[in-house]
């Protein structure tokens, strides 16, 4: 991993051609915004792995000349042709298939971001990506795995889009003739043509075969929304997160109890790590309570943020009392962007599949292959985050901007699923608490509560020396291996009053960054 540095603009992604997308972009006088959208359709051709046209997508902007800062969501709700006899009886959502899929909201949140923010045309904005799919390009280790894997259990049309010679390896090269033929329909037509054309009407038909529930109706009605995003103080800086059903709020909880917390100690010592796992267990549990979709579940989460949980939590943790088991948490396949223009507006943009390649389900002719993200709801009814028609599940996808006295300092955010928000807590505190420079805070070992069976503290191999002494503070402790992906790939550009861009991408993962 390099530091990429300049003065006039930046792009940080996770794969080198979504990192070339953006800054021709911004070559041509495009706006964040419009990188953003270029290295988006760029990384649905190249890491399909992560994203796509059949995901969700949540963004933040921020505006130079007024200091101020837009979320935007566009995560797509369960269909309105869901019944109950479709759910499984008791247990857990199925975790693929046609049942998992929610309408695609990408290519909404390209529609409305573009509206507020874009200089260039479509054209210009999709027709690289287009290229690329239709000449094709090299399968990276990473996303050769990961489509290799969903041999077992992808549609034909997944399988004769990705894997016709069966798994794919490293090196293959990949050409999608059908997105090519989608992305030059969305460039002549516009992204209304995605949600009242024959896609749509694809979709359906596709769907219904299998038990899903999204139809032509839902496509035609849905629209991303703009929003207020949620902030918090930490160490005198504006912390600033998508909203709900965004879980960003995590990132949050965490940092609010942290501030009641000392920042002394070394970044990288036993007393620090716990104090870490036990700050990132309570805001998940937090999160787990709570978080779901504000239009049928709200909650006030200033309120909660101020209010005497996170409070206890600090004195808890503080008093060295144990607080609590980790929660059991689930992987995830998503990208992040980040972008900053020559006018020093920014854009942070996080798409995803989810699981990966999501649902295995291909929408035939497009090339469209359909998020899964229906199968993080909950089937019990008296949950916040119980599935409904219309409803969106609470989401991992979550975006991030540090403001200080001088406007943005920080665009950040992570992949990672259930972990997002454990990155970009480690990354913050670096850059904040003990003021590495971005390579080293992105390049440092990480840790990650949740995962495995049952659930525990993980550590990357640069923090194996912490184990023995996490295990005498409680800690049921796993150690991995050297900068693993399951922790996470990082990207952020960071801005400092002087104006001099500094973006870095993780090199736990494919991507790149680049600055001008």
């Amino acid at each position: 991993m390099y530091e990429a540095i300049g003065y006039r603009h930046a792009a940080a992604t996770g794969h080198p051609l979504a990192t070339q997308a953006a800054i021709g972009a911004l070559r041509q006088g495009g706006s964040a915004v419009d990188a953003a959208i270029a290295a988006n359709a760029m990384l649905a051709v190249a890491q399909p792995d992560s994203c796509g046209l059949g995901g969700d997508l949540f963004a933040l902007v921020y505006r130079a000349e007024d200091q101020s800062v837009r979320a935007y969501s566009a995560a797509g709700p369960v269909g309105s042709a869901l019944r109950r006899d479709l759910l499984p009886a008791s247990g857990a959502m199925p975790q693929r298939g046609p049942l998992t899929v929610t309408l695609p909201g990408a290519v909404a949140g390209w529609d409305l971001l573009h509206s507020r923010y874009g200089r260039l045309t479509w054209p210009q904005l999709l027709e690289g990506a287009a290229r690329v799919a239709e000449q094709g390009f090299p399968l990276s280790r990473k996303v050769a795995r990961a489509l290799a894997a969903a041999v077992d259990f992808a549609d034909a049309a997944f399988l004769a889009a990705f894997a016709p010679n069966g798994a794919p390896k490293p090196g293959d090269l990949q050409r999608s003739p059908d997105l090519a033929r989608t992305l030059r329909a969305l460039a002549a037509d516009g992204p209304s043509w995605f949600y009242l054309g024959r896609f749509a009407e694809t979709l359906e038909r596709t769907l219904s075969a299998g038990g899903g529930a999204v139809v032509r109706a839902d496509m035609a009605a849905f629209r991303a929304e703009e929003a207020t995003p949620l902030e918090a103080t930490y160490r005198g800086r504006r912390i600033i997160v998508t909203p709900p059903p965004s879980q960003g709020v995590t990132l949050l909880v965490a940092l609010s109890i942290l501030e009641g917390l000392s920042a002394a100690g070394a970044a990288e010592d036993p007393a620090t790590a716990h104090v870490t796992a036990e700050v990132l267990r309570c805001a998940l549990a937090l999160r787990d309570e709570l978080l779901a979709d504000p239009r049928f579940a709200p909650a006030d989460w200033d309120d909660v943020l101020a209010g005497p949980r996170v409070a206890a939590a600090s004195s808890a943790i503080a008093a060295g009392a144990p607080w609590l088991p980790s929660p059991p948490l689930r992987e995830g396949g998503t990208t992040f962007l980040c972008t900053v223009d020559d006018a020093g507006d920014a854009c942070a943009l996080i798409q995803s599949n989810y699981m990966g390649v999501g649902s295995g389900v291909m929408v035939p002719g497009f090339g469209v292959h359909l998020q899964n993200r229906g199968a993080y709801f909950s089937l019990d009814e008296g949950h916040p985050n119980a599935i409904a028609p219309g409803k969106r599940t609470a989401h991992t996808l979550m975006a991030t901007m540090v403001l200080g006295e001088e406007g943005l300092e920080t665009v950040m955010g992570a992949m990672g699923g259930d972990g997002q928000a454990q990155t970009n807590l480690q990354i913050l505190r670096r850059l904040i608490d003990w003021g590495e420079g971005l390579e080293e805070a992105i390049g440092a070992p990480r840790l990650r509560v949740g995962f495995g069976d049952p659930p525990g503290l993980q550590l990357e191999a640069g923090l194996a020396g912490l184990a023995q002494a996490l295990e005498g503070l409680g800690h049921t402790v796993r150690v991995g291996a050297a900068r693993m992906d399951e922790m996470g790939h990082a990207q952020a550009i960071c801005r400092s009053a002087q104006g001099l861009l500094r973006a870095a991408a993780d090199p736990r993962g494919d991507g790149i960054a680049w600055a001008e």
